[in-house]
């Protein structure tokens, strides 16, 4: 899906300018207008830090420079692939204990609201995955770190 370039200044530098030189499209299925969407995410915390939820735990795989657990060993070009510039979260809480292997003592859930004024998304049903990308300086204060 093509977007026009007023709506990609909104992105952060590098989604930004590869939209802008059509390098990369948003899937045909991302919304822009949607309803507040609760979901769960993974964060990185030692065992008793219960720190605010910040920027750096919303980073993309391409900010981390990072390869998704599920591409390892795939022959694919990722920064193709507009997904390695979302984040990821899920609409049920088990599937994040299950892939993250939780209890961890890595990491700890976030659990919050995936919005428009945020960025858009896309919601894959079957998976309960949900892609956000978000827009820059974004407001993620509705996650909130689950105690316990």
């Amino acid at each position: 899906m093509q977007i026009k370039d007023e709506l990609c200044m909104k992105f952060p530098a590098v989604l930004k300018e590869k939209l802008l030189r059509r390098e990369i499209e948003l899937p045909d299925a991302t919304l822009f207008d949607y309803e507040p969407i609760l979901t769960y995410r993974a964060v990185e915390r030692k065992k008793d830090d219960y720190r605010c939820i910040q920027s750096d735990d919303f980073k993309s795989y391409f900010e981390l420079k990072k390869t998704p657990k599920n591409a390892r060993g795939i022959k694919k070009d990722l920064s193709k692939d507009p997904h390695y510039y979302g984040v990821s979260s899920f609409l049920d809480r088990r599937i994040v204990e299950q892939k993250m292997r939780f209890p961890n003592p890595q990491k700890k859930m976030a659990v919050g609201t995936v919005h428009k004024e945020g960025g858009p998304q896309e919601t894959n049903a079957k998976e309960q995955h949900v892609c956000w990308w978000l827009f820059e300086n974004a407001d993620i204060s509705s996650f909130k770190i689950e105690e316990g």
